[in-house]
């Protein structure tokens, strides 16, 4: 869901979204949403991410030279599997007892320069294992070009 507010001005969109991943690293059901407001929110389908997050994609499509938004997002995450908390698959190893809900908190900007784009994203989640001291916080930088 998107508007513009003026024609070639800036806008704001809303980009929710609903997922399942299985595998043998991890199983989980998502959902959340992406608020995003700058002036150009139609060149892509959001940031690039370090899943498991919320959706985005390194794809873009820049319309003007300079492009920008800032963004803000959640997503929550119902897990039952995570290799790194679970341990081995196949046999026995070492393992933490893991919390089955996660939420994700993400703010964050994107730049736009011609065919180069700069992305930096703050992830603020949850604890996601029983005796965890704090929230994990970090922070991922990513460098785009469309070639």
């Amino acid at each position: 869901v998107a508007l513009e507010m003026s024609p070639g001005g800036r806008g704001f969109d809303l980009l929710p979204h609903v997922g399942a991943t299985v595998g043998n690293v991890f199983t989980y059901a998502s959902a959340g949403a992406l608020v995003r407001f700058g002036n150009d929110v139609t060149s892509d389908w959001g940031p690039p991410r370090i899943r498991p997050a919320l959706a985005g994609t390194g794809y873009f499509r820049p319309v003007k030279s300079l492009e920008w938004y800032v963004f803000g997002g959640v997503e929550g995450r119902a897990v039952a599997r995570n290799i790194f908390l679970d341990g081995n698959t196949f046999e026995d190893s070492a393992s933490v007892e893991k919390n089955h809900f996660v939420g994700d908190a993400q703010i964050g900007a994107a730049v736009t320069l011609g065919r180069v784009r700069a992305t930096y994203t703050q992830v603020f989640r949850t604890k996601e294992f029983r005796g965890q001291q704090e929230n994990d916080v970090f922070g991922a930088f990513s460098l785009s070009v469309r070639l």
